[in-house]
């Protein structure tokens, strides 16, 4: 019987630690191999991967198919594609930082982009949508990382709060959920993707009062909700870092999502237009994912071009063989 082997790396994304951030399970494929008339691998074998890798995300990676020409570097683009359990994510923040260090560090064999002649890594995700990331220097932000600094950009998401009787029956799940009386939760807003009919991902704001750092939260009542994520955030009035958040995703077998970089693609807009927050379009601001593994990010909502851009660190945890 024929065996098929595949190197892969385990990186930790929006962290300089071995045990903090988002890990993310990246398998390197053969050029090609993702194309909807080329797959290697199928959905169920796919899946079966993820599942034995039992990572947040697993992420399925080929190289470009190099073209003779002076300019080819400017026309590299990494196939990609996200599996978590028997679901597919058109996108993933973690996942993507995580493959860009992959690729800008070497690795894996045969596959290490030039970033002094092209900087910009480009991503081709499920549906043909382009994602741009790169390596830069970490300036003065805090890192005992070694020069270890990615920069991500992603679509921004404008938000839409929910009904009137969608919010009293988020408030009911989050009584349950922080463990206290649905009059006692201090509840500012709860919206979610304009658009998005299949009810993906849910803002949910919280009073400052409402500490989400170190709290127990009861992650199974979220199961009786409409949504795939739920974003738990809090402004951080007075301190370095602008807000606080928290995701969940038991619906996907995710309890808790360590770090959730497409959750701040919500956040952001949700922050500039609140005036008493230091949140405004084009800065640079410091946040924090306070699961507990614990993420930092720096976050730039750049309005004109639709865009949020997502800054961290990334680190190195195992890397290996699979074979089956």
């Amino acid at each position: 019987m024929a065996t098929s082997t595949f190197p892969y790396v385990i990186v930790n994304a929006f962290t300089d630690s071995a045990f903090g951030g988002n890990p993310a399970a990246i398998v390197l494929l053969p050029p090609g191999s993702l194309t909807a008339d080329c797959m290697l691998l199928d959905a169920p074998k796919m899946s079966s991967i993820a599942q034995s890798f039992a990572q947040p995300i697993t992420v399925f990676l080929t190289p470009p198919i190099h073209v003779e020409s002076s300019n080819s570097d400017e026309n590299l683009i990494y196939d990609i594609l996200f599996v978590v359990d028997k679901c597919f994510p058109p996108l993933c923040g973690h996942g993507t930082l995580a493959a860009t260090k992959a690729i800008c560090w070497g690795m894996f064999p045969g596959v290490l982009q030039d970033v002094t002649r092209n900087p910009v890594v480009k991503f081709r995700a499920p549906n043909d949508v382009i994602l741009y990331s790169r390596m830069m220097d970490p300036g003065s932000r805090d890192s005992t990382a070694d020069g270890e600094f990615y920069e991500l950009t992603i679509p921004a998401h404008g938000i839409q709060e929910v009904t009137e009787e969608e919010r009293n029956d988020v408030r009911k799940m989050l009584a349950e959920a922080l463990g206290k009386d649905a009059d006692g939760v201090e509840l500012k807003y709860v919206g979610h993707r304009i658009h998005d009919t299949s009810r993906h991902r849910l803002l949910i704001v919280l009073g400052q009062r409402e500490r989400l750092e170190g709290r127990d939260v009861n992650i199974s009542a979220f199961l009786a909700g409409r949504y795939e994520t739920y974003t738990l955030t809090h402004a951080t009035p007075g301190q370095k870092t602008a807000f606080v958040s928290r995701s969940f995703m038991p619906v996907l077998g995710i309890m808790e999502d360590h770090v959730c970089g497409t959750a701040h693609a919500l956040m952001m807009p949700y922050y500039v237009a609140q005036p008493d927050v230091d949140v405004v379009t084009g800065k640079e601001v410091f946040a924090r994912q306070v699961s507990p593994r614990g993420g930092d990010l720096w976050v730039t909502l750049d309005e004109e071009n639709g865009v949020v851009r997502l800054r961290g660190h990334a680190k190195l945890f195992a890397r290996g063989e699979i074979t089956f």
